[in-house]
């Protein structure tokens, strides 16, 4: 009897979880695809279609400890307002026994969502972020998304608007010259550059201007050395998404030999981590909230459920800030919120009638 049980809560859990999924997943599809709306039209809504259909792995990932959440609590408050939780109770199988089913499922969740973040997500977000910045600029570049500052002497100050670290290109490069007390006397835009040997750079369609004298030239091509080579460019432009854990730990003790900061990066892997093991945290605060419904309402099950969701989220989020800006060591930051939310759920049980 009690497999058969098993099997019973495991397929109503399973049922929701699938539904859930699906519904949020279609939910993020469209927002996505309605706020780059405008960006899509420009080349045709198939690039759109294209674009969201390689975002689907984040989703999925995303929702997957909402989807067991919300799972989990319409479930036992099925069963509870049902009644069917009472007999349960009443032929000796307690709340703890009847739920391991959907522990289970949870586990399986779990184990879903490290697998698809670190074998599918990395790729898919990669050619996904192509495709975007394909269609923004309407040209075949690929591009990083983001800009560089960087200083390289006491006087001279560089700036690259579109990066491409693989080929060691960028687009829109812009170098100021500063004179005494900090007054510029020279500037150099180039609608392009290239990185030829170590940190010599070629630029093109380049324009020098003398300050100063209020003097502009115009160069088809000019080499000049900006002290930062193809291994620098690719440390700036490191895109932990695009990245699984073990090649972002790879990249981490490399930034580390060279002598970087690697408080994000560090927040970034252990969160990739972290948000794996949510589902089992997110079960195990759904069961008692599932089981206690004061007024035995369906109604106040997918409230809670809703309001926890943004309440997690919402420190997940600030824990994440923290452990970027260095207030909080980045393992702390990443775990500290399951582990709270873990002691609750683990609280609510203890006091859940079994």
């Amino acid at each position: 009897m009690v497999k058969r049980l098993d099997r019973y809560v495991f397929i109503e859990t399973l049922r929701y979880f699938v539904l859930t999924l699906l519904t949020f997943m279609v939910l993020f599809i469209v927002i996505d695809f309605v706020s780059k709306m405008d960006t899509f039209l420009k080349s045709g809504i198939a690039d759109g279609f294209l674009y969201v259909i390689y975002r689907l792995p984040l989703y999925t990932v995303r929702v997957i400890p909402i989807a067991t959440l919300i799972a989990t609590m319409v479930t036992l408050s099925n069963f509870s307002f049902s009644n069917e939780l009472t007999v349960v109770k009443a032929l000796g199988i307690s709340v703890y026994r009847f739920s391991f089913p959907i522990i289970f499922l949870a586990f399986l969740a779990s184990i879903l969502s490290f697998l698809i973040g670190e074998l599918i997500v990395p790729k898919s977000i990669s050619l996904s972020k192509s495709i975007y910045y394909k269609v923004k600029e309407n040209k075949n570049f690929h591009v990083s998304g983001k800009s560089i500052w960087f200083k390289k002497d006491e006087k001279t100050f560089v700036f690259m608007e579109y990066v491409n670290p693989e080929k060691s290109e960028t687009k829109r490069i812009s170098i100021l010259f500063l004179g005494k007390e900090f007054s510029p006397t020279k500037r150099i835009d180039a609608l392009y550059g290239i990185n030829v040997k170590d940190d010599i750079w070629k630029l093109k369609n380049c324009f020098e201007r003398e300050l100063k004298e209020l003097k502009t030239t115009k160069i088809s091509e000019k080499e000049i050395n900006l002290g930062i080579g193809k291994k620098d460019l690719i440390f700036t432009q490191i895109e932990t998404e695009t990245m699984s854990s073990f090649l972002l730990y790879k990249v981490i003790k490399q930034l580390k030999r060279a002598g970087y900061d690697t408080t994000g990066y560090l927040v970034d892997l252990y969160s990739k981590l972290a948000i794996s093991l949510l589902p089992l945290v997110v079960a195990v605060i759904g069961i008692p909230l599932g089981v206690f419904n004061p007024r035995n309402k369906k109604g106040y099950t997918l409230v809670i459920a809703a309001a926890l969701i943004v309440f997690m989220w919402i420190t997940i989020s600030f824990f994440s800030s923290l452990g970027k800006s260095g207030v909080l060591p980045p393992f702390y930051s990443a775990f500290a919120p399951e582990v709270m939310f873990l002691s609750i759920g683990l609280l609510l049980l203890a006091r859940m009638d079994t």
